[in-house]
């Protein structure tokens, strides 16, 4: 079994790499997660455990799943579902408001009309990004 200190260190560790894959700052990272980013670094740095609140706005700002964070269990792991889901989150954040508004709205229409008609059915949506 790990002990604490060591995982506390492997848990930060997993933070500071999601993070620098995503290419995000530290600030960028504590604006995201709702905290300071002197608590982020010692979080990465081992020295501190978040708080849930903090370790919950973590998940929610990697778009990781807990049990990355804490068992460091790889995306190739989780199931297709659960990547496709965290990718999809992932691209959301990203967004704005419209962007978030128009995924929304397509990803409903599709979903609305795969259950209304067959699969073969094609769908003819148009696309306006000015």
């Amino acid at each position: 079994m790990e002990k604490y200190d060591d995982w506390l260190k492997n848990f930060g560790n997993r933070v500071r790499v999601e993070r620098e894959r995503q290419n995000l700052t530290r600030v960028a990272l504590a604006d995201m997660a709702n905290t300071e980013q002197g608590y982020i670094v010692q979080i990465e740095r081992g020295s501190r455990s978040p708080s849930m609140k903090t370790f919950t706005n973590l998940l929610s700002a990697l778009g990781v799943s807990a049990d990355y964070l804490i068992y460091g269990t790889t995306e190739e792991e989780l199931s297709e579902r659960e990547r496709v889901l965290n990718g999809f989150s992932n691209l959301l954040k990203r967004g704005n408001d419209d962007d978030i508004k128009m995924l929304y709205q397509l990803a409903a229409h599709m979903v609305r009309n795969k259950n209304n008609s067959d699969s073969s059915e094609e769908f003819d949506i148009e696309f306006n990004f000015d």
